[in-house]
């Protein structure tokens, strides 16, 4: 018997990269792929080392788990990979990272298919 609810949890995955997603390249050291990324956030409220409770920001990016690739083989997100944006013709840089207990990574779906990545602003880049 077919599994409506993954058949449900692919088709969306697949809507987000086709309808609501630009192009970014996912780079961890010198290797890089490019990858659809939907779009984000999260917010993490953490103590900092003066016990005063902070709220941040991630600017997350959703990326089908099965075109996360590297060398051909697939990879889940490590905290440093970072991934590149082109905007107004400037290249940003977001590096992932992880927001107290929460991972640098989550799956969107129970299949795996979709993950959201959360990183952290670095800058605006000169090249690649």
């Amino acid at each position: 018997m077919t599994n409506i609810l993954e058949q449900g949890s692919q088709w969306l995955s697949d809507q987000i990269d086709n309808y609501a997603a630009s192009s970014v390249l996912y780079r961890r050291g010198s290797l890089t792929v490019p990858v659809q990324a939907g779009k984000g956030r999260s917010t993490f409220e953490l103590t900092d080392t003066s016990g005063i409770l902070v709220e941040i920001e991630s600017r997350d990016f959703l990326i089908s788990a099965a075109n996360l690739l590297l060398d051909e083989m697939p990879i889940l997100p490590e905290v440093g990979d970072r991934i590149i944006e082109t905007v107004g013709g400037k290249l940003h840089a977001y590096e992932v990272s992880n927001f107290g207990s929460e991972k640098s990574y989550r799956f969107c779906d129970p299949y795996g298919y979709k993950l959201r990545i959360h990183t952290r602003y670095v800058g605006v880049i000169v090249s690649l």
